[in-house]
């Protein structure tokens, strides 16, 4: 009688590192995908993973002070200088969840203003225990 060969083995997920759990990269792409209402959730859904705590901060801070801008310009009757705002929103938007969907590990950067957001991100990322 002849034996069955062992199953093969399973192959590293595409796109990501064997180290990354998918459950991590689910987490940092729901952080950023309904703007700063969901960072704001996973800021405190996910305090055991530093990495998506950072991420959800990142949203709330960005996308959120974003967001609150423009809903003041609007309210204020400045609606160019809102929709400019809220534009802008919309690309860091559609940056994050790029970079969510290719999530790897680690803190997913904000271009051109990361070095004066990351001080306010890490101070809410910290205050939540």
């Amino acid at each position: 009688m002849s034996q069955m060969p062992p199953p093969p083995s399973q192959p590293a997920p595409m796109g990501g590192s064997p180290s990354t759990s998918s459950s991590a990269k689910n987490n940092v792409i729901l952080s950023y995908l309904f703007w700063w209402i969901s960072g704001l959730i996973f800021l405190f859904v996910a305090k055991n993973d530093p990495d998506v705590k950072w991420n959800a901060a990142q949203s709330v801070v960005i996308l959120g002070g974003l967001w609150l801008i423009s809903a003041i310009l609007y309210a204020v009757t400045l609606w160019p200088l809102g929709a400019l705002v809220w534009l802008i929103g919309m690309v860091y938007w559609v940056i994050f969840l790029v970079g969510a969907f290719n999530y790897q590990g680690g803190r997913i950067k904000a271009p051109g203003i990361g070095q004066f957001t990351d001080q306010l991100t890490d101070q809410l990322a910290n205050a939540v225990k």
